[in-house]
């Protein structure tokens, strides 16, 4: 059965990218006392973090979270859950996973190739190939029980998922992808391995239900009492890139010790990453669960206030949550010179002038109408727009596609040497086959103008091919600025009639062509009972 190590990968990444910005939000909460402590405070006590971030081309990014406990229905201390280290669920439609990555850093994936191919691929890839892959939309349940019986982690697994479709908990539905059983056994003879635990069963679905109910879902199981109250939960929807998650820990303590026994302690995600070692003092279940999108670009030249409720589609004042702690955080790029915050009250917000971050206690500043944070009209280049487009939609083996990047200056003042730059696809597949131009420089594009350059790609193989982010660098205001595209999928299916009639076309006999009609009726079939059809029985 084939597997994508980069859902588990991506996975991780995107559970423990909350955890930084929590210890991070300590300042603005008290003045004494160590950043585990505050962490402690939020984990067991519960908090919301809005965390929204505009990048130099006045794109968007936000994500917001709710720590601690915030979804009872999942009932963490039912016996199903016992030798539980974690379980998450995670949906993604877009690349926000991308976003994740390039902020804890690829460094953490390491070298060697994680051993997988598919028939669109000649040899295995490096991890960093994996980043080109994502931004496709996928939706995953992740399990991990340790020292158990397999037939008993088999079982508490089946509790799980069904709880989990249980309407009043998220009413998910589920599609087999792996059960993973590492014990000693794992390697076969001839391996002598070490493992800190004596089994563990690592279990992976697929979430069929659509990337809305899946968001849905987890937001509905949080306490909407504060900022969430506020959101307007259409605009994840969107958005170019959206994820929507929680990681479920039945007992920190557990998780912490086989972290400890494994990395010998001090395990971090990356150099400047928060270390899960100053969790130790935490005991018990805790829950992280977090929705966030990224978007294109809504700050562009001659714009001088962003409003961080624009942000989240927010119609009225913010309330922070009746328990627990509620934060605010704002990011502008270095480059950009914040002329003014709104709510400014000393000993509630915090700004740091080296980072361009603004942090609000929402807790303590209570009611607030909007978040605001004002800058220079110039800190912005204009609205700049890169596309790519794809024609026909799809094809078969052997057949071709006409690529197009077009990119359009929708403001008044021109840009200068813009260059443009596709053609990644080649990079990641060898067997595909490009004609024409993937690269282009213009030396000033005017307000209102447009630039592109077309290309082909000839497919050998079938399968679903990913197209990297087609880039963007140009200049405004003696500052160099880049853009990408958004991650693109093709497919090339096998087209079973065209099949039939190149056979024909080529002077089969005709005693062949009759099996290649049957073959197409079993096809048919087939087909129609995997979408749940029925032909009342098929038989040969």
């Amino acid at each position: 059965m084939h597997v994508d190590k980069k859902y588990a990968i991506a996975f991780l990444l995107f559970a423990f990218l909350i955890l930084p910005m929590a210890a991070s939000a300590y300042p603005v909460m008290a003045q004494d006392g160590p950043p585990e402590e505050i962490l402690e405070i939020l984990l067991t006590e519960g908090a919301e973090i809005l965390v929204t971030n505009i990048d130099e081309n006045g794109a968007p990014a936000v994500i917001y979270a709710q720590l601690g406990s915030p979804v009872d229905a999942l009932d963490l201390e039912a016996e199903m859950y016992d030798n539980c280290l974690a379980l998450a669920v995670i949906a993604t439609r877009g690349e926000l996973l991308d976003y994740i990555f390039s902020l804890i850093g690829e460094d953490f994936m390491g070298g060697g190739e994680p051993g997988f191919m598919l028939s669109q691929f000649d040899e295995g890839f490096t991890p960093d190939a994996i980043l080109d892959l994502l931004g496709s939309d996928f939706s995953l349940l992740i399990a991990a029980y340790y020292n158990l019986d397999e037939a008993v982690a088999i079982g508490k697994m089946g509790q799980v998922l069904a709880n989990l479709a249980n309407p009043a908990v998220f009413g998910f539905s589920f599609a087999d992808i792996i059960h993973l059983r590492i014990d000693e056994d794992f390697f076969g003879e001839g391996f002598e391995v070490e493992f800190p635990f004596e089994a563990l069963d690592v279990f992976m679905y697929q979430v069929t239900n659509p990337f809305a109910d899946a968001l849905n879902a987890v937001l509905g199981g949080l306490d909407n009492s504060g900022i969430l109250g506020n959101i307007d939960s259409d605009i994840f929807l969107a958005e170019r890139g959206a994820a929507a998650g929680l990681l479920a820990i039945p007992d920190m303590g557990d998780l912490v010790d086989l972290f400890n026994d494994t990395m010998g302690g001090g395990f971090s995600l990356a150099a400047d990453s928060f270390f899960p070692s100053q969790f130790d003092m935490i005991d018990g279940s805790i829950v992280v669960a977090a929705v966030g999108y990224i978007g294109e670009q809504i700050v562009s030249y001659g714009d001088t206030d962003l409003s961080i409720g624009s942000l989240v589609g927010a119609t009225g004042s913010f309330n922070p949550m009746d328990g627990g702690i509620s934060i605010v955080m704002g990011v502008l790029p270095e480059s950009a010179n914040i002329t003014g915050i709104s709510p400014d009250v000393e000993g509630l917000t915090m700004h740091d002038n080296e980072s361009n971050m603004i942090m609000w206690n929402a807790s303590g500043l209570g009611v607030v109408s909007d978040y605001i944070i004002e800058f220079e009209s110039d800190d912005f280049p204009p609205d700049i727009v890169i596309a790519r487009t794809f024609t026909p939609g799809s094809t078969v083996p052997g057949g071709s596609v006409d690529v197009t990047v077009t990119v359009t200056n929708n403001g008044t003042v021109p840009i200068e040497n813009v260059v443009i730059v596709d053609g990644g696809v080649e990079a990641i597949y060898s067997t595909v086959t490009l004609a024409g131009t993937t690269t282009q420089t213009v030396p000033s594009l005017a307000g209102g103008a447009s630039a592109s350059i077309t290309y082909s790609v000839t497919f050998k193989n079938e399968g679903k091919y990913t197209f990297p982010n087609a880039e963007l660098t140009y200049e405004f205001n003696a500052r160099e600025y880049a853009k990408e595209t958004v991650t693109d999928g093709y497919e090339v299916a096998a087209d079973p009639v065209q099949l039939l009639s190149q056979m024909i076309l080529d002077g089969m006999p005709i005693s062949g062509a009759i099996l290649g009609i049957v073959a197409l009726g079993a096809l048919f079939n087939i087909n129609k009972m995997r979408k749940g059809g029925s032909s009342g029985g098929y038989q040969v």
